[in-house]
């Protein structure tokens, strides 16, 4: 635990030198998206990294820069400093506008394109993790390395302390808004079913989003015949996936690089 608390400590502070000195902004047709891009020159992989949902009066910051920093391909971190808070908006947009998960899209394809990139690998958690799965089941190919992502958006984002980010994405909390949101990733997970995607998901069948939001996620992939691969913990609490989904992004970029 304590080795843990020395590790998280040593991430922010790389993370605030990078968003201090790093940090670019991609002028999207509506919003800038502020963003970080290692670029490896021998290399056509490219790992599009989404960040997960800060504590309360944190602001978004960059996840896994010190997970990754040993592999020698390049990296599109995202950052995510939307909402009524700066803690993020999943990517999607702001009073139903869905402008923000657009502007995103055109920011990964120019990288894409600029650095002719034959692979791209997703990577995120919680809410990164919805959005490795949601932006990478659109691309062609690609790989999605997801922990414990949410699923069932709608209902994750009406529970207690999270509906300031509903209001914020949908510009109301109806329940119309709430079953939207709850369809958006199985409607990606149907209408992508053909792209070939390599989808690599991390979760505990003990932590409380375990049956709300992965079990049918999982049940989904499962009824699509999608070409998967699941890494099974029991550990209780969803926050706990940061002692663990690092080593499986690692493990499982080792398939590949």
């Amino acid at each position: 635990m304590i080795i843990n608390k020395i590790y998280k400590f040593l991430d922010l502070i790389k993370t605030k030198f990078y968003m201090k000195f790093k940090q670019k902004s991609f002028k999207g047709e509506k919003y800038p998206i502020n963003y970080l891009l290692h670029k490896n020159k021998t290399s056509d992989i490219l790992l599009v990294v989404f960040t997960s949902c800060t504590k309360k009066g944190q602001k978004a910051r960059y996840n896994y820069l010190r997970t990754l920093e040993k592999f020698n391909v390049n990296k599109l971190f995202i950052l995510d400093d939307f909402g009524f808070d700066g803690r993020g908006a999943y990517y999607l947009g702001k009073d139903n506008d869905f402008n923000i998960q657009s502007d995103v899209s055109s920011l990964i394809a120019s990288i894409s394109n600029n650095l002719n990139i034959k692979k791209e690998i997703f990577i995120g958690s919680s809410k990164g993790g919805y959005a490795a799965l949601y932006f990478g089941l659109d691309r062609n190919n690609s790989v999605i390395i997801s922990g414990a992502p949410q699923y069932k958006l709608g209902n994750y984002l009406s529970l207690p302390g999270h509906e300031e980010i509903l209001q914020y994405i949908m510009g109301d909390t109806d329940k119309k808004s709430i079953d939207y949101l709850n369809n958006l990733l199985e409607y990606k997970l149907i209408s992508n079913c053909n792209n070939k995607n390599e989808i690599y998901i991390h979760y505990s069948t003990e932590e409380e989003t375990f049956e709300p939001e992965i079990e049918p996620l999982i049940n989904k992939i499962k009824e699509l015949n999608l070409n998967y691969s699941f890494d099974i913990h029991n550990y209780k609490n969803h926050s706990d996936l940061t002692l663990f989904f690092p080593q499986y992004i690692k493990d499982t970029l080792n398939k590949y690089l």
